[in-house]
């Protein structure tokens, strides 16, 4: 897989898991979202590499995991 941007260490090995994974030491929360109250997501940016996640909390539980943002397929 070719990425618009190149993550960082730490980001590449968070990049897929379990929300339930803490984040990383560079990872800085800007932002959060919820549904009736009820957090439903977190999103973070990486002062290392400037990588954008969103950690998803609800939902089936294998969508329960952390994605890169801005890190487009091509």
């Amino acid at each position: 897989m070719e990425l618009w941007i190149q993550p960082c260490a730490p980001c590449a090995d968070l990049y897929g898991q379990p929300s339930s994974v803490d984040p990383h030491d560079t990872l800085t929360l800007i932002g959060a979202g919820a549904v009736k109250d009820a957090q439903v997501e977190q999103h973070y940016t990486c002062t290392r590499c400037s990588a954008a996640f969103a950690r998803i909390f609800r939902g089936e539980p294998r969508k329960q995991v952390w994605v890169l943002l801005n890190a487009g397929q091509h």
